[in-house]
């Protein structure tokens, strides 16, 4: 089964992301971790699995090509600009949003 990027795709990837990376920088803040090697590890595992996989699968598309220099001269890469722009702008405003609150309902909890 091919993943189609979409908005829908997209908002869901800002939401993955505010989920997992807000506790695990609670997480990593409580734990302190002397080894910089195994702080950077758990970092870069973080990122891949709630920021990087989903940002190139859920928002620019498995199949998606790279634009060209000249993008804004061809009006079909335009279009196809302008829609990879509107997912990548809800995928900021989910994670925002979903992030703000699972913040707040987070520190909340830990009172």
């Amino acid at each position: 089964m091919q993943i189609e990027a979409s908005n829908r795709t997209a908002a869901v990837a800002g939401a993955w992301a505010s989920f997992g990376l807000v506790p695990f920088e609670r997480w990593m803040t409580q734990h302190h971790i002397d080894s910089v090697l195994a702080h950077n590890l758990l970092w870069a595992s973080a990122a891949t699995v709630f920021f990087i996989l989903p940002l190139y699968f859920l928002v620019l598309g498995h199949g998606s090509e790279p634009f060209r220099r000249a993008w804004f001269i061809d009006p079909a890469d335009s279009a196809r600009y302008a829609v990879t722009a509107k997912r990548m702008l809800a995928w900021f405003v989910s994670a925002g949003i979903v992030g703000s609150l699972w913040s707040s309902a987070l520190s909340l909890l830990a009172k």
